[in-house]
């Protein structure tokens, strides 16, 4: 036994110095997390502006809006016609940029039926100068593949014929005309990779963020004109032949023009 009057010893414990040494390391990272007037950083650059666009379509025959069934246009050759079917593609519209302005691709594509033309938004392109466009008539060859469309009806009539390599039509261009006292009809069809024509437009513009229209016209007299005076005579179908789809190619080349309108 222990005597009565031993005296009692207190243990002491000394505190743990890691309580307060957290506390001061959160209080730092709070404060580094505020902003730092002198954070070397850059910037993340602003948006760059925009310019809200709409492609319009339209059709003519030189400086006449198309008309459907009536034997009233004049080509190249001399032969009178009429229209009655005009349906075709348009995709990878690209504005080509000028003083410092790159390009600009869209891709599309557009079906576009003469009867109703188009109306298509385009979305936001970037602002600049732009000294023209290209536009493809037709599909790119990614796309010129059978079932590579949605199966809409518009695509599925647009279909080209899988024994004659598939794929699509770029164009279906029909009517009638006069060789000789006798009315006769024509059916220009295009299609195939190798004809798909690339159509130029050198009109320049401008987008300065002001909501507008790109219109572009195609002039199916041109179809018939140059650089081949095309002969409805000796070639009123050109499916199946390279050769005339050839000449529909070239001649397409230079069918559209184009026109801004803010």
């Amino acid at each position: 036994m222990f005597p009565l009057d031993t005296p009692s010893h207190t243990m002491h414990v000394p505190l743990s110095p890691l309580p307060a040494l957290s506390l001061v390391l959160a209080i730092g990272l709070v404060a580094c997390g505020k902003d730092d007037p002198a954070d070397p950083r850059p910037a993340p650059p602003p948006e760059p502006p925009a310019t809200s666009v709409t492609l319009a379509v339209e059709h003519h025959v030189d400086e006449a809006p198309l008309a459907y069934d009536s034997i009233q246009y004049v080509n190249e050759a001399g032969h009178a016609y009429s229209i009655t079917r005009v349906e075709h593609y348009l995709s990878e519209l690209t504005l080509l940029g000028s003083d410092g302005t790159a390009d600009h691709t869209i891709a599309g594509p557009w079906y576009i039926n003469g009867t109703a033309g188009g109306h298509f938004d385009l979305g936001a392109l970037p602002v600049g100068t732009y000294t023209g466009a290209t536009v493809l008539l037709g599909l790119p060859p990614a796309l010129n593949q059978t079932g590579a469309l949605p199966n809409t009806l518009e695509n599925v009539n647009m279909a080209w014929p899988v024994p004659m390599g598939g794929g699509y039509h770029f164009m279906k261009f029909e009517g009638h005309f006069e060789h000789d006292g006798q009315t006769s009809g024509y059916a220009m069809h295009l299609g195939r990779d190798a004809n798909l024509p690339l159509c130029t437009m050198p009109q320049p513009f401008t987008l300065d963020g002001t909501a507008c229209t790109l219109i572009l016209r195609f002039n199916l007299n041109e179809v018939f004109r140059t650089p081949h005076t095309y002969d409805l005579s000796t070639g009123n179908q050109s499916m199946g032949s390279m050769m005339l789809m050839g000449l529909l190619r070239d001649n397409c080349a230079d069918a559209f023009t184009l026109t801004h309108q803010p």
